[in-house]
């Protein structure tokens, strides 16, 4: 299997000889996960990934059934998919954080995430979880990047970070789930040279050129010498410098309100950077989700196996409402496939 993190071998990553199995996890129940999941498969039907794929749905299969009649939207039975029954926990209160929807959507997870590590599963493709929800059940994870890691290893989990992309602009966040206040004071050498390890590692090898890597300044215009604060000088320009030396191609820091800019574009010739690193959460996720939402998808570097998922939440407000867009589900299922076959 394709990993995301594992491969240290030359050249381009090689692709599975067989048609993928790709699983999807249905979401909180209570909110639009099983909805967009249904509509997704429905519309890849007529759009499918260009590598085979066979789509497998992890969930409470009572549910996406009641699902997909209360919506008029085909069951999974009808779409031709394998459903992977999970948990059977409801009624589930719509539009509401409760227990037993968290505890239904960490089951779909859990099930998931141990049929990628068994080789069953080429990739996960995960719906959203309210991260309450999950709290109640005495998972007490910020979201799905730090529940997946621990599952790979309570004791040790792998290092993981967050990378956003779009058609037109990647991004991987230094510190994701943090008060941004936080997120500065441990900003810190040596967190930062790991992450950009874990991006060169990620993504070197999905380019057929060198990977460009340009990591964004924390301050406005970077600190201009040091004008607008210190961080630049004393943690970010020397973490670089080390870096280089490692023979990562990294650059900055840059300016982080004209890095992103230099990094947009549809192609290699388009743009001067191939990925931002970023040094907090919403540095990276305004601009990816300036661009559109609908196409923004989240991958997880660092894993074992390849992950994506979609780039919004639950949308409680608009659950059970058959008002909810499944393309984001759409490009995060696309997005695996192209990851399992090397690309990006």
């Amino acid at each position: 299997m394709i990993s995301m993190a594992n491969s240290t071998s030359p050249g381009r990553l090689a692709a599975p000889p067989h048609a993928l199995r790709i699983g999807l996890t249905m979401g909180d129940p209570a909110g639009i996960g099983p909805e967009v999941c249904l509509k997704a498969i429905q519309a890849l039907r007529t759009s499918p990934p260009q590598a085979p794929v066979a789509l497998v749905l992890y969930g409470d299969a009572a549910l996406l059934d009641q699902t997909a009649h209360a919506l008029s939207l085909p069951t999974p039975a009808a779409l031709g998919v394998e459903v992977k029954a999970t948990a059977s926990l409801g009624p589930y209160v719509i539009g509401q954080p409760m227990a037993n929807s968290g505890e239904a959507a960490a089951r779909s997870i859990e099930a998931a995430a141990q049929d990628c590590r068994a080789g069953r599963l080429d990739a996960m493709v995960t719906a959203p979880i309210h991260k309450s929800a999950l709290a109640v059940t005495g998972r007490t994870f910020p979201g799905h990047t730090e529940m997946l890691a621990s599952l790979c290893d309570p004791a040790h989990p792998p290092s993981v970070r967050m990378m956003l992309v779009n058609p037109h602009l990647r991004v991987v966040l230094n510190s994701i789930h943090l008060p941004l206040r936080m997120a500065i004071e441990q900003l810190n050498s040596e967190a930062l040279l790991e992450t950009l390890h874990i991006t060169h590692q990620a993504l070197s090898q999905r380019f057929s050129r060198p990977l460009r890597i340009a990591l964004a300044g924390l301050n406005p215009h970077a600190s201009d010498g040091g004008l607008f604060g210190s961080e630049e000088a004393e943690i970010l320009s020397p973490t670089v410098a080390r870096a280089r030396a490692l023979g990562l191609p990294v650059s900055g820091p840059h300016s982080p309100d004209s890095v992103f800019r230099q990094a947009w574009g549809l192609s290699a010739e388009t743009r001067k950077f191939d990925v931002v690193v970023c040094l907090y959460h919403d540095q990276g996720l305004i601009p990816v989700k300036l661009l559109g939402i609908d196409d923004g998808v989240n991958c997880t570097l660092g894993l074992p196996f390849i992950r994506t998922s979609v780039d919004h939440g639950t949308a409680f407000e608009i659950a059970g409402q058959n008002q909810a867009s499944p393309d984001s589900m759409i490009a995060a299922i696309h997005t695996a496939a192209r990851l399992c076959r090397g690309g990006i």
